[in-house]
């Protein structure tokens, strides 16, 4: 759920929260929404009410968003969104006149990275609760690969990040460098749970952990044992990281269900956070100079590509009294 949401809510804070005039507005008598209204126009694309709409959609759980509540407060974030928007439709316009696209294995991939071991059915629940399809999902995440993809192009190639800017990041900030903690351990996983607590009685009688995974797991692990390596937080399902990084070296957890099956896991060692030398930090610090360089850089360019191009804004549909 949280890569989730971090596919949908990033570019706000790119966004200009341009909040001039509603003061004026709001003494306007509200009006019953007609969806198909003009809110803004770039170029040849269209923004509608409906739009605005879905957008608020998508937003509502996320952001508390209340219609009943403070006037002012739901105009400026109606507004906010419609920013966002059409911010986000220059960005488009934009990448189509770079003739910036999104291959549909890049999609897929990008689809895979997000899910993780998150199942399909279940977020297919949790989008359909705000009122958005997979296919619209999918499609929102379509563009905002693509404006991705402009960004790189067209923004990083105007910066610049030397050697001495990272050692110096470094040396300001070495203690929040840190490899985090991190557990070593083994699964067995079981289709039925009476199967998963025979094993376990198995395993607490000082059963051979490593040759019952290779004998009865159904986990891809299996033939090592149930080795899974070492793993930080937010690398395992919730389920999984709650229970396993509170073992102790050694110990055997209760049996676990998932969508998957029937977990027990067993920890096999255990480190503590150490500190990064600056060698292992590096990679990582330039990519936090890029984007607050990119953040700097963002703005300006956006309002260079907004010169050159026709936008037409309308705010007073905003005083719609429900969307």
């Amino acid at each position: 759920m949280k890569k989730f949401i971090l596919i949908v809510v990033p570019l706000l804070a790119l966004s200009g929260f341009l909040f001039y005039g509603y003061e004026k507005e709001l003494k306007v008598k509200p009006v019953v929404p007609d969806f198909s209204t003009t809110l803004a126009h770039v170029n040849s694309k269209v923004i509608t009410l409906g739009d605005l709409r879905a957008e608020v959609g998508r937003y509502k759980s996320i952001l508390s968003f209340d219609e009943r509540g403070n006037a002012e407060d739901s105009f400026n974030l109606k507004k906010a969104l419609l920013n966002r928007m059409i911010d986000d439709t220059v960005l488009e316009v934009e990448a189509d006149r770079r003739n910036v696209f999104v291959t549909p294995e890049e999609l897929e991939s990008e689809v895979g990275l997000l899910l993780g071991e998150y199942d399909e059915a279940k977020l297919g629940l949790t989008l359909s609760s705000n009122d958005v399809s997979f296919e619209d999902w999918k499609s929102a995440l379509e563009k905002r690969l693509k404006i991705r993809k402009l960004l790189v192009l067209e923004l990083d190639s105007r910066i610049e990040i030397a050697a001495k800017e990272t050692k110096d990041y470094f040396n300001e900030h070495a203690k929040k460098f840190k490899w985090p903690e991190r557990v070593r351990a083994s699964q067995i996983m079981v289709e039925d749970e009476a199967t998963a607590e025979k094993i376990r009685k198995k395993l607490l009688n000082k059963g051979d952990f490593a040759k019952i995974a290779r004998e009865f797991s159904r986990s891809p692990d299996a033939t090592a044992g149930g080795d899974l390596g070492y793993f930080s937080r937010g690398q395992m399902p919730p389920e999984f990281e709650s229970v396993v990084f509170e073992l102790k070296v050694g110990q055997v957890s209760e049996v676990i269900k998932s969508i998957y099956g029937f977990h027990i896991f067993k920890v096999v060692a255990k480190e503590k956070p150490r500190a990064m030398k600056y060698e292992d930090a590096r990679d990582r610090i330039h990519k936090i100079l890029l984007i607050k360089k990119r953040e700097k850089e963002f703005k300006n360019w956006l309002a260079e590509i907004k010169k050159e191009l026709n936008i037409e804004v309308n705010t007073k549909p905003l005083l719609a009294s429900s969307l």
